[in-house]
């Protein structure tokens, strides 16, 4: 996973400054991998001059060029990496040793504001890092990256649960200035203050020295748990024959004869063991034993019983977890979790869960009677399977309501998504975005374009856009938003470098790159992201993160602004014609929205409830498929859908701590983001109100963790959210 964030926030445990869409459709294409930056030997074209450069530079080294500096992406060298990291963790060890050291009785500026200012070296070497790790993996990078997760966990353990640093914290939380800080550096202080008391930082002898070794050890298993995730993903691949390619429509056949050539397999066509590639194979695929078998495929990702199966780490991840939240008086890791979060508590957690799982186990009952209808209709002879239940669920969908999921995508442009998820930004945030091509800021890989944000108004540079849209090898599969550097005014204001990283698959040459309907959804999912980075007014670092079940809500209602009529009617032209989307098809979206509720919302609640029961289990002897499996059953899960990440290949939970007891938070941020919707619809000018946008951009974007989520969203609304907001969007009972 991609991370780019305060030394303060990563050493005590925050949120990254990264999002991921747990909802989004994803996928790994094929890429020549001499294409990848970071390869150790030059190219041909290189000459000896420019070699000594790059072995000259560091990833360490400060930002140079336009806009403030940029990463030096041009001269990354995988063979700099481990160096530069070390060089990193011993720059900021020498600054914590100076902070400690000072004679002089703690203060805001010469403790907290002196923390903020730390580390900033190794947050640059970082950022070239993590890069790697999600954009441009290699087994080389990977090995490197098994050495060197352990190690910067052990570095930044041996800062939580530093005493005399701790003790200088403690002594500003409890002081008289505390009282005569202003609000922000008092929450700054709270933050601090309470996130080393969460991660180690009170404990001392055998207790700090065991939290230490399980903190590397579970980093250790982080990495391997990505390592044979993302090998099952590249490893199966299911190929077809031309006789094998019934129902599959042209721009699937195109993009899966490109990837099976690319593969070395000419004249086949490749399914590759991703969910962009699978899902659409099992939503038109006339041949049911194939869907099975690529369904299987997918759903066994980490779970096949050999070199790569997660089912150990797993189990080994969640006892290492609870005894370390043991060691801190918790009863168990999700009570810790959640201690800090909107929802404060698994029940309360569990409660909104719960309230929602029931409509929607309700409506996946009446999609497969139609489904299983239909099928008996058309003398199928079959009963509704989970690899059936996409098939029939588009067959469905024409019928019911003559809406052709291949006619929609033919108005699903990528190039004019980008464009109009542009003119939102411009109508709402007031941005602009200028395309910068005159290769002035360097970019990791050829598909990677980068734009200026500039505020319209004043003309500001608020800061970069990245965009890197496609699927290749080394790339992990989904979509997310990142930052290279986050805003601050703090010793200076900064601009930001925000990045928006998709694996839509690359088309054939000249033709253009067509989206799903959920594709769109979840392309303007991860803008809402960037906007919120590029978006962010805040003083100190550590203060542009956010809780976990708050930090989606933005980015989730950013995806209402797809089905607005301005960008329908503007953006929205066929790819063969150039005209717009007929308004009986615009009607017949809108009357489908809510179809299929069932299917989606189900999927992901059974993985937000298994991985919220796993935290609060007791870890001894547990045995994750077994506990899956009966869990379910117990929910009363649908015997006709599955889980939309398994447990050994769940990767938000298991490849790092991110959204480990935290899955539940996009239904939660789902519920102010329906409510949040509702005000704009409200409002007399709809969702490009001025009013209405502007407080918006005030408490919920340019806030960030300046104040108390639930406080911002009342100074936008009124009042707190509602959960019938939501119940009304997906088409559930109240």
């Amino acid at each position: 996973m991609t991370r780019s964030r305060t030394f303060l926030s990563f050493i005590l445990g925050s949120t990254m400054m990264t999002a991921c869409a747990g909802i989004t459709p994803e996928d790994a294409g094929g890429s020549d991998p001499t294409e990848l930056a970071g390869t150790t030997r030059p190219s041909s074209e290189e000459t000896a001059e420019t070699v000594t450069e790059k072995a000259a530079w560091s990833p360490g080294d400060v930002f140079e060029g336009p806009y403030g500096g940029v990463p030096a992406f041009d001269k990354m060298d995988i063979a700099l990496i481990e160096p530069a990291l070390e060089k990193g963790m011993d720059a900021a060890q020498a600054e914590i040793d100076d902070i400690t050291a000072n004679p002089d009785a703690p203060t805001f500026e010469n403790t907290i504001a002196a923390m903020e200012d730390s580390a900033r070296e190794l947050e640059r070497a970082l950022v070239y890092y993590y890069l790697w790790g999600s954009n441009l993996s290699t087994p080389e990078f990977r090995e490197i990256e098994t050495r060197m997760d352990p190690e910067i966990q052990a570095f930044y353990d041996s800062i939580n649960q530093n005493q005399a640093l701790f003790a200088r914290v403690d002594a500003v939380r409890t002081g008289d200035e505390y009282e005569t800080l202003t609000p922000a550096q008092q929450r700054l202080t709270e933050i601090i203050h309470q996130r080393f008391t969460r991660n180690g930082g009170t404990l001392t002898g055998e207790k700090a020295e065991k939290f230490a070794a399980i903190n590397k050890e579970l980093a250790g298993l982080y990495a391997e748990f990505s390592s044979n995730l993302l090998a099952d993903e590249e490893g199966w691949v299911t190929y077809l024959t031309p006789e094998q390619t019934g129902g599959l429509p042209e721009s699937y056949l195109s993009s899966a004869a490109a990837a099976a050539e690319a593969l070395g397999k000419p004249g086949m066509y490749a399914v590759r063991n991703t969910r962009s590639s699978m899902d659409p194979f099992l939503t038109f695929s006339t041949e049911r034993d194939l869907r099975e078998q690529v369904w299987r495929n997918y759903y066994n990702r980490g779970d096949n019983g050999d070199a790569h199966d997660n089912n150990a780490i797993i189990a080994e991840i969640l006892k290492l977890r609870d005894e370390r939240v043991g060691l801190l008086g918790y009863d168990n890791y999700a009570a810790w979790r959640l201690e800090d979060r909107m929802a404060k508590t698994p029940e309360r957690a569990f409660d909104l869960m719960l309230q929602v799982w029931k409509a929607s186990v309700a409506r996946v009952n009446e999609e497969v009677a139609d489904m299983q209808a239909l099928a008996d209709a058309e003398g199928a002879d079959i009963t509704i399977e989970p690899w059936d239940y996409r098939f029939y669920a588009e067959k469905v969908r024409k019928a019911k309501y003559e809406l052709d999921s291949e006619e929609v995508k033919q108005y699903l442009q990528l190039d004019n998504l980008r464009r109009a998820m542009f003119d939102v930004a411009g109508q709402l945030f007031g941005f602009e975005f200028v395309p910068i091509t005159d290769g002035s800021v360097p970019v990791f890989h050829p598909d990677v374009t980068v734009y200026e944000v500039n505020d319209k108004a004043t003309g500001r540079n608020v800061g970069l856009w990245y965009f890197d849209p496609f699927a290749r090898d080394g790339k992990r599969s989904g979509a997310w938003a990142t930052t290279y550097r986050s805003h601050e005014s703090f010793r200076g204001e900064k601009n930001v470098l925000a990045a928006n990283n998709s694996n839509f698959v690359k088309p054939a040459p000249g033709e253009p790159v067509l989206l799903s309907w959920d594709d769109a959804e979840t392309m303007f999912h991860e803008f809402g992201h960037a906007l919120h980075y590029l978006s962010l007014q805040v003083e100190y670092p550590s203060l542009t993160g956010g809780l976990r079940d708050y930090t989606e809500f933005q980015s989730q209602l950013l995806e209402r602004w797809l089905s607005t009529d301005h960008v329908i009617d503007t953006y929205l032209v066929s790819a063969e014609t150039g005209e717009p989307m007929p308004e009986e098809l615009v009607e017949k979206i809108r009357k489908a929205s809510t179809f299929n509720q069932g299917f989606a919302t189900t999927e992901y609640l059974a993985s937000a409830l298994i991985d919220m029961k796993l935290h609060m289990a007791d870890p001894e002897g547990l045995d994750p498929d077994k506990f899956e499996r009966e869990t379910l059953d117990e929910l009363g899960m649908p015997t006709e859908l599955v889980m939309r990440h398994r447990t050994p290949q769940f990767g938000h939970v298991f490849s790092g701590e991110g959204y480990a007891a935290g899955y539940y938070g996009y239904i939660w941020a789902d519920v102010l983001t329906s409510d949040a919707a509702e005000a704009f619809a409200e409002a007399s000018g709809g969702f490009y109100d001025q009013d209405v946008a502007s407080a918006m951009v005030k408490y919920l974007f340019a806030a960030g963790n300046s104040m108390d989520p639930a406080e911002a969203y009342r100074l936008f609304r009124g009042r707190d959210a509602e959960i019938g907001a939501l119940m009304r969007d997906r088409g559930f009972a109240e």
